[in-house]
């Protein structure tokens, strides 16, 4: 295990990257340092190939222990972190995964938002949520925290070819004679459907099904966050995480194509009820062959917060490339009563005329 650190050429403190840059920043006396470009090239593996030439990790996870060179404390790094920084004085390591009998990242996103840029977005957030408490943007932005945290994700790429059974259903209609309230006879249109066998094969083409490789932090959250531009993908360069938390995946390669499968799944159905047409469509079986599987591990940036209002705490995401939130927050009791109160008059009002128009 090998760790990375990038002190200060000028003053000897540890060098950040800066957000929205391709550079390093000494937050203390200001210098920079651009990072040097790689000449890597982001690939998709294959699949299978890889599945066959690696076994599954079965070891079990334990902290790294780690020297600080800067001050001469040991400290220790959670086994699922990358990233992160001496509790005693600050400084930067980023921890080699290359030796350890695991999938590297080999491409990431760099942070775009920085976090004051993080902080007035969940500002504009928390301050927009219709139904919080009045009081709930003061108090949030007072007691908020946020860290910046690389998280890991796979993509994964198909060409998937779908056999199908299932059933095409066809409108028609006809006349029905029937009697009113006042017992006189009367006819309608009565829609009804035929049903008739169908079979067919679909192709439909998968590029970077995103699919969250950890789960130590709220997914319901994390897989929201959907406007990522993964072509601006990067390959990877330590030096991106220097500054930031950076986490390993604990879902694992094939674990993340099950959920994949399951991402993937609504849009082949949409595919099939188009392909057999008509008015209705059923599904009775369908076989899916996943051809040209490929992979990536990749890193994705995200501000993670948390604020207290009254004793609970509550979290948020915000999409450290474009600046997108996801979060929860509290709702006000005496909002929903008001908003409750007043649907009840409008019904009211509404029954109460049509009852006098009669």
């Amino acid at each position: 295990m090998s760790v990375s650190k990038y002190p200060c050429e000028q003053c000897g403190a540890q060098l950040d990257f800066e957000p929205g840059t391709t550079d390093l920043k000494c937050q203390y006396c200001g210098f920079q340092q651009q990072i040097n470009p790689t000449t890597e090239i982001i690939q998709e593996l294959d699949f299978h190939a890889f599945i066959s030439e690696n076994p599954p990790q079965t070891d079990i996870e334990t902290a790294k222990a780690l020297h600080c060179n800067s001050c001469g404390a040991e400290y220790s790094m959670g086994p699922y972190q990358v990233a992160g920084a001496c509790p005693f004085c600050g400084s930067n390591a980023v921890v080699s995964t290359e030796a350890e009998a695991r999938i590297s990242p080999k491409s990431l996103l760099p942070f775009r938002i920085k976090a004051n840029q993080a902080k007035d977005l969940f500002g504009k957030w928390v301050g927009g949520r219709f139904w919080a408490p009045n009081n709930l943007k003061k108090l949030a932005l007072l007691e908020h925290g946020l860290h910046g945290i690389y998280i890991p994700y796979w993509t994964y790429d198909s060409n998937t070819v779908t056999q199908y059974s299932g059933m095409r259903g066809i409108w028609h209609y006809r006349t029905e004679t029937y009697r009113d309230s006042n017992g006189n006879t009367q006819t309608r249109q009565v829609r009804y459907t035929e049903w008739y066998p169908a079979a067919g094969t679909v192709f439909v083409p998968f590029d970077d099904v995103l699919v969250l490789g950890s789960t130590h932090l709220p997914p319901k959250y994390a897989q929201a966050l959907s406007s990522w531009q993964l072509g601006e993908l990067t390959p990877y360069q330590s030096e991106f995480l220097s500054g930031f938390q950076a986490m390993r995946y604990d879902v694992d390669l094939e674990d993340g194509f099950e959920t994949a499968q399951k991402i993937m799944d609504p849009t082949i159905r949409q595919a099939i009820h188009r392909d057999i047409g008509g008015n209705e469509q059923r599904i009775t079986s369908m076989s899916v062959q996943y051809n040209d599987l490929t992979f990536k591990h990749i890193l994705l940036p995200i501000w993670s917060g948390a604020y207290r209002y009254k004793g609970k705490s509550w979290s948020y995401l915000v999409n450290g490339q474009t600046g997108e939130i996801r979060g929860e927050a509290p709702v006000s009791a005496w909002k929903v009563a008001i908003a409750v109160i007043l649907g009840l008059l409008v019904i009211g009002t509404i029954i109460y005329f049509t009852s006098q128009s009669k």
